[in-house]
């Protein structure tokens, strides 16, 4: 997953999809049992969407298409009627997709996230999802709501193996999408290793579904505006940057920390004048120190202080964001961290605890994480993924330069130049900031990514609003219009 988002379709929630208004049982479907388990809503109970997916080893390709576990379960052994989900592989249609295993640490645990359309995931009497999983290997199993925040509720294994997600949620809390990976077990070299998933169904309210509106975040400017949409855009942040003796380690020849201090020194030169921003490295057990408070952007002073880090001591990640609690105690909600790391706390502290601390404060903030070269070691990678899971926060592996760049983009949003049909500049601005109110008309749009992205034949019309859609996937960056 390297320089990939970990929450998976995080920018993509911004898309026009459907809307949706939730309606009363039975009124849309008939209830049908499937293997025991009577769903009320029929059909309409199980994952209508792949959000990602991605195999571990080992799986073949008729065991590699994450669309087979959409819809109710089909499992069939081959010229029989529907059987117990085939108990394995051989014999069996491919009408699964399978996860893989890890033939090691090095190796990625395979995923697959599925959102449910046209009902919802709820907490009722007894089991509330049911995952039918046609051999033997279990799943663990995580909820969100929001396809960027996921709660752990166990692991399960059966046709259908089955989850009370009751002990880790609040009452009445509804749930979207359904994250599955593979729990490492011993070597598997069937068709299908790792848990192969047919099906995914939840206990939840039905809903109807009507074609060509908007749901979820989306984010439209005033009446006339081109508008940008934007995840999150804080008041103030701090950058937390790693200068452990492992940032002293080279990547292609360059020591990780000059590459961490030249895309920062470059994230600086990006930042609107004024920015509220902070600056504090951790390494040494017992040592965090404060470069900047979180002030208006002195921007030559702090470059030339990021410029003098040297690396050197162990790895206190804990205490780091502990000191960060009293970093914002004068600063306006909401609040970002970003946290750059090459690894996991080596003095004996709790960062997880420490970033859940922050919260209890009672600061709107959330921690984004870069894991900078940590993808093949699995307990740092783990770890620093939970610390931005507990405050609602995002997670990037990154290996090289570019992908570190890309990562800390979050917190210093792409700008943009418009332009009209003469090729005049009509509007320059920042992605997350209020966008321009025009003329109608037709525009060409350049968003300062690397390399630029260029829109053209971007319409503006009167009393209406014009969306670009900015996304980052599969290492790169996208952008769509929605005239």
């Amino acid at each position: 997953m390297n320089g990939r988002l970990f929450a998976g379709w995080a920018f993509r929630g911004f898309l026009v999809l459907v809307f949706v208004i939730a309606v009363g049982f039975g009124a849309i479907s008939e209830s049908k049992t499937y293997f025991g388990v009577t769903f009320p809503h029929g059909d309409l109970a199980f994952a209508d969407r792949v959000v990602d997916y991605l195999a571990a080893s080992c799986v073949r390709d008729a065991y590699d298409d994450p669309e087979e576990a959409l819809g109710p379960p089909d499992a069939k052994c081959r010229g029989e009627a529907p059987c117990n989900g085939c108990k394995g592989c051989d014999g069996c249609d491919t009408n699964a997709v399978s996860l893989g295993f890890r033939l090691s640490v090095l190796d990625n645990r395979g995923y697959l996230i599925i959102e449910f359309v046209d009902n919802t995931l709820v907490d009722v009497v007894g089991a509330d999802l049911f995952v039918y999983i046609t051999n033997e290997n279990p799943a663990r199993v995580e909820i969100s709501t929001d396809g960027f925040n996921y709660i752990f509720v166990g692991e399960t294994v059966g046709y259908p193996g089955a989850i009370d997600i009751g002990p880790y949620v609040d009452s009445g809390a509804e749930f979207r999408f359904v994250r599955l990976s593979d729990v490492p077990a011993d070597e598997d070299h069937s068709e299908c290793p790792g848990p192969s998933i047919d099906a995914i169904g939840a206990m939840g309210p039905a809903i109807q579904v009507v074609e060509g509106e908007a749901f979820g975040s989306l984010e439209l400017q005033p009446i006339g505006d081109l508008a940008f949409a934007f995840e999150y855009t804080p008041n103030s942040f701090m950058i937390v940057l790693d200068t452990s003796s492992s940032m002293g380690e080279t990547i292609s020849g360059e020591r990780k920390i000059d590459i961490a201090k030249t895309v920062i020194i470059d994230l600086l030169d990006n930042l609107p004048d004024n920015s509220p921003v902070g600056f504090r490295v951790f390494g040494g057990c017992g040592h965090s120190r404060l470069v900047s408070p979180v002030v208006p952007l002195q921007r030559v002073s702090l470059k030339s202080e990021v410029q003098a880090l040297e690396p050197g001591g162990a790895t206190p990640l804990a205490l780091a964001l502990e000191l960060a609690k009293a970093d914002f105690e004068a600063v306006p909600d909401p609040k970002l961290i970003l946290l750059v790391s090459d690894g996991m706390e080596t003095c004996k502290g709790d960062p997880v605890a420490a970033a859940r601390d922050l919260l209890d404060t009672g600061y709107d903030l959330r921690i984004h994480v870069v894991g900078f070269d940590v993808s093949t070691n699995v307990p740092a990678r783990d770890q620093l993924i939970e610390i931005a899971r507990s405050t609602g926060g995002l997670y990037y592996d990154a290996q090289n330069s570019e992908e570190l760049r890309r990562a800390l983009s979050l917190v210093a949003p792409f700008s943009y130049t418009v332009y009209d049909e003469e090729g005049n500049v009509v509007y320059e601005g920042r992605i997350g900031e209020p966008g321009p109110s025009l003329p109608a008309g037709i525009y060409t749009v350049v968003i300062d990514t690397s390399p630029p992205i260029t829109l053209t034949n971007v319409i503006v019309q009167d009393q209406s609003t014009t969306l670009i859609t900015v996304e980052q996937e599969n290492g790169g960056v996208h952008a769509e219009v929605d005239n």
